[in-house]
Order: structure tokens, then sequence, then C-alpha cells
């Protein structure tokens, strides 16, 4: 310390500073490609060229066609605070070009070796100069060849900074942040010819991004770099204001278009910055039109007074502060805001359409088609019109078969005959009820093939299941869950009858005690304050129209088609069941029941658990610690759901060497599940996966606190809802829409018929997502939170309202 208190204050040496001003000012090759590009900008250059090896850490070059640097000016141009833009602080206040600090070039200089070639229109020749340190080296400026303008070489960026050079990034990262760049400044420089071009080897390269400038707009730019595909989807819009005085232009994505991460790409007064309240006000308007976790893409150029902006608060220009920028974020939002209102009507879906089944020429066959030949698949307001032609060429020639097949078949006498069976019409094959069947069983293949579940399980079937029986306690049918009605076909769910018997004395007074519990009744009245009446009306009539993916579906609301993540519908439905009828929950009954140390053993390896790296000795002492746990809390979860462990003790002879060999007897106790809670009171287990047991058991020893009430029993509900609604959700690998819809739009298939038709299985896997369906709306009950209709669990794509609007025009 006292050391420290001796030291007397100096001033650093020159090549210090210069050294640290440079790490601020040049954080990675991105920062150095931003300043050179804006320097080719200052140039009014109309064409520049970018080559970028290993990330722009190697080499860096740009070459524009600019107005170039006098020789005479080559000497001082790498020292620090020297430029052509700024002669006194008071320009600031109307600063109209990039540069204005003359630290950039210095700044490189100073982490690099910067080579110079340049060429006004004045001169007769090129003039080539080397740079370090931010000095002039070898022989100083020599004449060379060359063409107007200034080719800039950056090479060996940070070799006197290796710490700075191993804190960065793959050079794959590096270059994918230098190729953004580039793409930005295209974008709002459309009629700058921009190139980008990797250095792959000797003398050779690859184009990544040419854009020819001249007369293009931003959005063919836009359709350039990131494809006509998200140019297509993109509106423009603007906003002036007198007070505060500001313009702003630019493209959004409509709500068809949304990704995993947010682009937001900015320019304020032709400066491309980073602005986080502008980025929070962007994101707010798109928060209720998208999906969770799915972001827009925007392009804005705001232009404001440069009074009233300050460009010198960043080492590297990328922020920017300006007055009034509330109220210019306010007046973005509420443009953008009404303008995707206008198109809220409307949103379309990528979806696979399921391949039709081949039809014999038979009069049954062709009543089907004709009847059913209009409706479109799943998710989609009609068929695509890729697909019409062969569907309607296919359609046509059964009716042609059908006709000529009746024509000779048939008899004067037979006419009253065929008349009759035309009024007998099959409701299996003409859609006259929407609670009878779904679109897309219109297009069912002939053989409906159920789900086997893993390899761990394959062997494990469950018994019939039983459901409710404490019956005045449940809503539920006497019968299967009938989602076709069309058991003749052979085609329906597999149905299993519900084994119910009457509630013994125990029973009952079991629930009668859970009914009662404080914990239980502050439980729902939590779920009561949180839901919504109008919205639990609307979904618990709601229609299913058809699946999107494996966890979304399309829904008929009362007027209107919503988006539905059907997941989190079914564990919320679940849940309040259980929170409804605990300690009257009906079960599902193993036929074999399971041991539960293997269960245990299959929970902990499982690599979603974070146990499988754990040793064999550790794995084998929690296995015992979590199968005690179970075993202890075995009555509980029997009483109150349905959750019964069998439990067999064993006894053991061993030696005790302590007491001359004296044999001793110990009780060792086994567990064996023999069911598991029906908490969405499904009648049927076609369709359904245990995939989840292991995993779930395993949840109930770690995620739950045994030693208070309310957290206890909360967090069982809250599992055992979450496992009982992924048993009827479909396989991840079968959300295969987009890898489909990318296949065809890269040419491999025809149309997406044909690429639908390599996967036949899909739209029947997908049929889970009905039956779970019904069941939530057969329960009738449950009290939907009004979160849902704010977070994108439920979003409102179009109503009849709106679209009387649109039609009453025609």
């Amino acid at each position: 310390m006292s050391d420290m208190a001796g030291r007397r204050i100096v001033q650093l040496e020159e090549a210090v500073i210069n050294r640290i001003a440079a790490g601020e000012v040049v954080v990675r090759p991105a920062n150095a490609l931003k300043e050179l590009i804006e320097n080719s900008l200052d140039a009014k250059s109309q064409r520049i060229n970018v080559m970028v090896k290993s990330g722009g850490l190697k080499m860096l070059r740009i070459e524009d066609d600019g107005h170039g640097i006098r020789a005479e000016d080559l000497p001082i141009l790498c020292e620090r605070f020297t430029t052509s833009k700024l002669q006194k602080y008071e320009d600031l206040l109307s600063i109209g070009t990039f540069g204005f600090r003359g630290e950039a070039l210095a700044s490189i200089s100073h982490v690099a070796h910067v080579t110079v070639t340049t060429m006004t229109s004045n001169d007769s020749c090129a003039s080539i100069a080397h740079y370090s340190e931010g000095k002039l080296q070898g022989d100083g400026v020599r004449p060379c060849a060359g063409t107007r303008g200034t080719t800039l070489m950056v090479e060996n960026m940070f070799y006197n900074n290796p710490t700075r050079r191993q804190a960065l990034g793959k050079e794959s990262i590096e270059h994918s942040k230098v190729l953004e760049v580039v793409q930005r400044y295209a974008i709002h420089y459309p009629h700058v010819a921009f190139a980008c071009r990797k250095f792959s080897g000797s003398n050779s390269s690859a184009f990544e991004l040419s854009t020819t400038g001249g007369q293009l707009n931003s959005r063919d730019v836009i359709g350039t770099i990131w494809g006509q595909n998200l140019a297509n989807e993109l509106f423009p819009f603007e906003v002036k204001s007198e007070e505060p005085p500001f313009s702003c232009r630019g493209f959004a994505s409509n709500p068809n278009h949304s990704a995993r991460s947010s682009t937001l790409i900015l320019f304020i007064n032709n400066r491309l910055v980073d602005c986080a309240p502008l980025k929070r006000a962007v994101e707010a308007v798109y928060q209720p039109v998208l999906p969770r976790h799915q972001h827009p893409w925007v392009y804005l150029a705001l232009d404001v007074d440069p009074a009233t902006i300050d460009v010198n608060v960043h080492p590297t220009k990328m922020e920017v502060q300006f007055l009034h920028e509330e109220i210019i974020s306010q007046r973005i939002q509420e443009t953008l805001s009404s303008q995707l209102r206008t198109m809220g009507g409307s949103r379309s879906f990528s979806c696979i359409l399921p391949s039709l089944p081949s039809l014999p020429s038979t009069g049954k066959a062709s009543a089907f088609i004709d009847t059913s030949q209009d409706a479109g698949p799943p998710g989609l307001p009609g068929p695509t019109s890729q697909a019409t032609p062969q569907r309607a060429e296919r359609a046509e020639r059964a009716e042609r078969a059908e006709r000529a097949e009746r024509e000779d078949k048939s008899a004067p006498e037979d006419k009253a005959t065929t008349k009759a069976a035309k009024a007998a019409a099959k409701p299996t094959q003409i859609r006259t009820d929407h609670t009878q069947m779904s679109l897309e069983s219109i297009f069912r293949e002939s053989q409906v093939q159920a789900s086997q579940g893993s390899q761990a399980f394959q062997d494990m079937e469950p018994a019939p299941i039983q459901d409710a029986p404490l019956g005045a306690a449940s809503k539920q049918s006497n019968g299967h869950i009938d989602l076709d009605g069309d058991e003749a076909d052979g085609n329906a769910t597999k149905a299993m009858n519900a084994e119910r018997s009457e509630p013994s004395a125990e029973r009952l007074a079991v629930f009668e005690e859970a009914q009662q519990l404080t914990s239980i009744e502050e439980l729902r009245s939590a779920v009561n304050l949180a839901s919504d009446e109008n919205l639990s009306k609307l979904l618990n009539q709601s229609v299913y129209v058809g699946p999107v993916n494996r966890e979304l579906i399309l829904l008929q609301c009362g007027a209107s088609l919503c988006l539905a993540n059907l997941a989190i519908m079914a564990r919320e439905c679940a849940y309040q069941r259980l929170l409804r009828l605990i300690g009257g929950i009906g079960c599902i009954t193993l036929v074999e029941p399971l041991p539960l140390k293997d269960l245990v053993q299959l929970g902990l390896r499982d690599p979603e658990s974070g146990y499988d790296k754990l040793p064999g000795s550790d794995i084998r002492a929690l296995e015992d610690r979590f199968v005690s746990l179970l075993l202890q809390k075995a009555d509980l979860l029997k009483e109150y759901f349905m959750l019964e462990i069998e439990i067999k003790e064993d006894q053991e002879d061993h030696m005790d060497h302590k007491d001359h060999g004296k044999a001793l007897q110990s009780v060792q106790r086994h567990g064996r599940l023999k069911t598991v809670p029906n908490a969405l009171g499904l009648t049927s287990d076609v369709g359904c996966s245990f995939d989840g047991l292991p995993l779930f058991m395993l949840r109930l020893c770690t995620e739950i606190n045994w030693n208070d009430e309310k957290t206890c029993l909360d967090g069982i509900c809250q599992l055992a809802a979450e496992f009982c609604a992924d048993l009827l959700l479909p396989d991840e690998s079968l959300n295969a829409t987009d890898a489909v819809n990318a296949a065809v739009a890269a040419g491999e298939f025809e149309d997406v018929a044909t690429a639908a038709a390599k996967r036949p299985r899909t739209s029947q896997e997908l049929q889970s997502l009905r039956w779970l369906h019904e069941a939530i709306r057969k329960d009738g009950m449950c009290k939907w939170p009004r979160s849902f209709a704010k977070d994108g669990t439920l979003l409102d794509l179009v109503s009849l309202d709106q679209l009387y609007k649109i039609f009453e025009r025609c």
C-alpha cells in the first residue's frame, strides 16, 4: 500500500495512449470495416468492393471509386486527429459526414498493418503508402499504377495485442459480422454497388454479396440479399412530424413473417447505429401479433435535425443520443401498429398437403370426391395453386369412370332405387356436421397406424383406462372417445371400454378430505382470479380445424379463426382438472407394473435430467435415495393423484462380522408402478407415448418441495399435468413442415403435393392433436387465464366480421 501511495503521477507515453485509444475505436474487424465504408461513402463512391480473409483478421481489403486522397496528404493520413471534415468544434452541430474525429485510420494503423493506394481525378498516376503505429513506413509515398479512387488493405489485425485477438470469436463468426455490415449499408445505399468476397485460397475468392447499384431501391436489395420470400412479406411505411421535426421511412415484416431472432436495421441521419429504446418500442408492436419466441424484421431510416443529435458519445460511433427520443419512438410505434392492424385480418401458413388416397372407379368413391373435392387441407383456406390442377384432374377422371360404369349397369326401372340411394348419403362421406369430423379426416389414408412409443417401453401396454371413479365429481361420457363416427370403416381410433366400479367408502372419504384442504382452495382461487369468462366460453366451445405443427393448431372460436398452442392449453386443462378432482381423479393402469428402480435409473440417464454425466457410483446412490423417497410418499401419491406404487418387502440374510458371524435378517423394500394419473380424462390409449414416464418420476424426486403442503400439491399437479399432456403430443421429429417447403423452394420437388407424398403418415401422426383437443373440449369446465390472449398462446387470425367487410364490396 505504501508503494502505491508513493508513486508519482506521470504522463503516459504517446505510443501507449494511441494503443489504448485504438482498442476503444477498433473492437473487431467489423468495426474497422464500418469506418472504412463510411470513408468511401464520404468520398462519393458509387462502387465499393470488399474482400475478407479469415474473418478480417488476416486481411481486410476495401476498394472504391471515390474522389481519392491527394498525394501531399498521405504522410499524415494515419496520424490521430487529422481530418478534412471538421475545422472547429461548432461544426459538430451541423456535421453531415460520417467521419469527423480523424481517429479511424490512426486507430486501425495502431493495431494492424495498413496499405493505401489512391488516385484523384487530377493525378496522372496513383500513389501507394504503408503505415504502422500511425507513421508512414518504408520509402514513404511512392507512385504506382492504379485507377481513380482508393484501395485500403488492412493486414494482421491485432498482431500486437494477442489478448484481444484471442478474445474474439471464431473466424466464421467475425466473417459473418463483417458481411452483416456490408449488407446493412447496401440496403441503405441501394444506388451504390456493393460487393463482398471471401478469400478462399491463392488468387481465388467467392462472391457472397453483390448489388448492382444504379436505379435499385431498398426492397430490391433486400430481395437480393435476404431473398424474395422476405421481400414479399415486407410493407413500406413512412412517418413525418413537424413537432418535433423528424421523418422516418423503412420496411417492416407483416404478420406472415417471423424469425427466431429480431432484426432491426437502424440508420439515424444515415449512420448505422443501435438504439435500445427504439428497438424495444418496435418489438412491443409485434408482441401481440407474432407467436412467442418469434420476432420481426424491420429496417428504419430516421432523419432528425443535426442540431438535436450528439454523435460523439461512443468510441465506435455505434450509439448516438438525440432529443425527443421517447416521443419519436412513440410516433414510430403508433404508425407501425396502425399499419399492422390494417393487415391483421389475414395470415397464411405453410402446411404440408396430405396426399389423396387412390380412387377406385366405384360409385362410392366418386360420391366421396364429389362432396369433398373443394375442401382445403388443414390450416389453409383452400387448396394451393400447385395442388389444385392435380386434384381436379383426378376428381374428373374418377367422375368420368363412375358415370360410364353407371350408364352400363343402370336400367330404366332402377331410377327409383338410384334416387333412394342418393338420398341415403353416408355422413362419413359428406361433412354435414362440424362436430362429427374434421377437415383432415376427408383426406385420411385408408389405414391409420397408431404410434408405438419408444423402444424402452414397446412391451408396456396400458390396461383399460379407469377414469373418474367418483362419477358425480367429473364430467365424462361412459363411452369411448368417438371422434369420427366411422367405426364401420375400420379407421377410427381404437376404443377402450372404461372399467367403472362403485367408489369405496375409503375413496369417498379421501376425496372429501382432499376437497376441503385449504391449500387446494387457495390454488383454485388463484386460477379463478386469473381466468377470463369470455375467453373460457370461447375455448370450451371451440371447434378443431386442423394442425399446423406438433404443438400449434387452428381453432374456430365463435366467429374467429385462431392459432392456438395446444401443448400449453392441454397442460393448463390437466392442471385445473387435477385441482378440481384431487383425491378422485381417474388413472391409467399398466398391464404389467414397472419396477420403480428401473424407471428412476432411466430418468437419471436421460440427457434432459442433467445427471447422465455422473459416475456410476453416484448414479446408484441417487437411485437408492430417490426410490426411498418415492416409497415414503407412496400413500400421498396414491390417495390424491392415483399414482399407485405397489410396495413389496423382501427379507435378506447377512452376517454380522462384529458379533462373531451371527446371522441377521434385514427387510428390503421394492416398489413397482401400477397406475399413473389420467388428468385429461382420456378413454383410449391409442397414440399415447409413455416416453416421458421415467423423467416424470425423477422430477417428482428433484423438483417437489415436500415440506410445504401448498407448494408440494401445486408442484405435483404441474408435473402430472405436463406428463399427461405430453402423452398425446406428436414426436418432435414430425415437425417437418418447414423442411418440406424448403425442399420445394430449392427445386427438389415439383410441388408441395409431391413433397408431402414422401411423408404420407404425417397427417395421420398429427391426428393425436385432434384427440387431445377433443379431451379438452369434453372436459368443458376449464377456466382459461386471460394471459393466453396476450402471451401468444391464442392468436386471433381473422374473424367473420372482417371477412364480411371485404366481401360485401364484391
